[in-house]
């Protein structure tokens, strides 16, 4: 899970993944393959979308636990599909703050808040807590592990900047957050800031900026090994320049 959290390939990842599904079907109980069967699921949809033919059998656990995990991965895949209201409604079913220790937890809160943004920039309004829950938190966290958080408080501090129409100040903490992913090594956040950072300049007009910023966010995601976010950003790159 952290190895994904923290932008390794997936296509590695998923070799690894189906590796440990075949000793897991050897010597491991059911309830260790449903936790390997939803991140090989969860790669599988970022590479791809494809989902996993025995993806149901993820509905056979009751167990409290696994459920958070699901609305974790539920989170991630929405997240990073685009479906923000789908994202959103996940992450306002998970755990409640008090519980917030674990790091699945955490990121469910992060992409939640991002999400309120993406929804609002298309136009839409929806009330929730989660942006400010979601800059609180990592600010607590950052001040334990700036190397893990950094660019995630830069680029929350980006979106709300963005959303006040403070463009200067939008500008400034995208940048840092493309800059703290990148000597982070998350090499998917980094295109996440490339990619906000790039429809922050449409919103202002700056189709020149927005173009590079998008360049760089594709080569990050295919770094990643993300196929369906560099057809999402090559898809909005030709739009954006033509």
């Amino acid at each position: 899970k952290k190895s994904f959290l923290s932008g390794a390939n997936l296509s590695v990842l998923k070799k690894e993944c189906d590796y440990q599904m075949r000793l897991i079907e050897t010597y491991f109980q059911s309830t260790t393959k449903m936790y390997v069967l939803a991140l090989q699921e969860t790669i599988s949809m970022l590479i791809t979308r494809e989902v996993l033919s025995n993806s149901t059998l993820l509905d056979q656990s009751k167990e409290l636990e696994f459920s958070q995990a699901i609305i974790f991965h539920n989170v991630i895949q929405n997240f990073w599909l685009g479906r923000w209201e789908r994202c959103l409604y996940y992450a306002k079913r998970s755990s409640a703050p008090s519980d917030i220790g674990q790091l699945k937890s955490i990121m469910i809160i992060f992409y939640g808040g991002l999400s309120c943004f993406q929804i609002s920039r298309k136009g839409a309004s929806k009330k929730s807590k989660l942006p400010k829950q979601a800059i609180a938190l990592m600010k607590e966290k950052g001040e334990q592990s700036s190397w893990n958080y950094q660019s995630k408080i830069y680029l929350l501090e980006a979106e709300i900047s963005s959303s006040l129409h403070e463009n200067d100040r939008a500008i400034f903490f995208y940048n840092s957050a493309i800059l703290a992913a990148r000597s982070s090594k998350f090499i998917h956040e980094e295109g996440l800031a490339c990619e906000f950072s790039a429809l922050h300049c449409l919103k202002f007009g700056d189709k020149k900026e927005a173009c590079i910023l998008l360049g760089q966010a594709r080569e990050c995601y295919m770094t990643w090994g993300s196929q369906v976010k560099v057809d999402s950003v090559s898809r909005l790159l030709e739009k954006c320049s033509g």
